[in-house]
């Protein structure tokens, strides 16, 4: 073989070789693109869950505290204690005070029994001096009594009729005093029901399953006030993931589609999840700022959506909020319409 066949031999090698570099690189360009438009991804994602902010109801003095930061706490669990003396001294005398509002009612209850009695009392004097009156009045007729005792007779019904009137007055103002007095029971029985419910708000229990914040400053002794942040409870009932993919990734995601969640604090672990919603603004329109390109040089700069995706809190690789993830979402497969208000919502593309 002369050395014009082996040079020419060695150019065809090369480029047959380039030309096999060149249809792999073009596939797998090809399959990336493919692969990005049907299985849309970004690295720009991350943890989040519900957190409530702990305040106090009550001002005063903490006592204990039975929790420390970090720490797991379960529905029901007491966290921290404020000093109760008070509040039991406040409910201490609203008890007596709606105590003695009821003794005071009962002896109203036994005076107007006793003007009821009075009152029948005086209805049958009367009744029985009318007979008397009636009686004489016949004889006075009969010239047999004399005409000064009818008229004592008429003037005892006068003086019976104005002791009935008196004693029908009584039972009206007993009466009265008592609607008055069942209000002030009433008064004093919220009055003591408050101060029951502010004893009860000196202990504060955790409401719901979840993660007591790093940022815990509360101590023993320390006077807090009602509305005071003290610490953060994280909910661990419910964990998302704010994946925010480029305006030109979301035409085709939609509510219900699976996702695929990478932390990059479990390495090889992935976590399934589910599409919640995709924000109506993208994070810039929702700024404190919002970009104002009505004048000036404009730079077109791609915008992001949120996506909320749903996941599962798991026991073996427990769910920290603010961790980044990588979230890869499968549109292949179409899914239903969730409610009928996406079904009128208008569409993503």
């Amino acid at each position: 073989m002369t050395e014009q066949d082996a040079m020419d031999n060695k150019n065809r090698k090369l480029i047959l070789t380039g030309g096999i570099l060149g249809g792999i690189t073009t596939l797998g360009l090809t399959g990336f693109f493919v692969y990005g438009h049907y299985f849309p991804n970004t690295p720009d994602a991350y943890v989040h869950a519900y957190t409530v902010t702990v305040a106090p109801y009550v001002a005063g003095y903490i006592k204990n505290i039975h929790i420390q930061p970090n720490q797991f706490v379960k529905k029901g669990e007491l966290i921290y204690e404020i000093v109760p003396d008070s509040f039991q001294v406040i409910v201490d005398q609203k008890a007596s005070k709606l105590e003695a509002s009821k003794k005071n009612l009962n002896s109203m209850r036994q005076e107007l029994q006793k003007a009821k009695d009075d009152l029948k009392s005086k209805k049958a004097s009367r009744w029985l001096i009318g007979l008397n009156q009636k009686r004489y009045a016949f004889l006075l007729k009969k010239d047999v009594v004399s005409l000064e005792k009818e008229q004592a007779l008429q003037a005892s019904i006068i003086e019976s009729d104005a002791d009935v009137t008196r004693a029908t007055a009584e039972i009206r103002r007993i009466s009265q005093k008592m609607l008055e007095q069942q209000s002030l029971i009433n008064a004093n029985s919220s009055d003591l029901e408050t101060a029951k419910i502010n004893l009860n708000y000196s202990k504060y229990y955790a409401p719901f399953d979840g993660f007591i914040s790093n940022k815990f400053t509360i101590r023993s002794g320390q006077y807090v006030k009602p509305g005071q942040a003290l610490f953060q409870i994280v909910d661990n009932s419910q964990w998302w993931v704010d994946a925010n993919y480029k305006e030109s990734q979301i035409h085709r995601i939609r509510p219900g589609m699976k996702a695929s969640i990478k932390l990059d604090m479990y390495p090889g672990k992935k976590f399934e999840g589910t599409v919640i919603n995709i924000s109506s603004g993208s994070g810039a329109y929702y700024s404190l700022l919002p970009p104002q390109n009505a004048t000036g040089n404009w730079v077109k700069v791609p915008q992001r959506f949120p996506v909320r995706i749903k996941i599962n809190q798991s026991l073996k690789h427990p769910l920290r909020a603010g961790s980044t993830a990588y979230s890869t979402i499968n549109t292949m497969k179409t899914v239903p319409n969730i409610s009928s208000k996406q079904k009128d919502a208008p569409p993503n593309s």
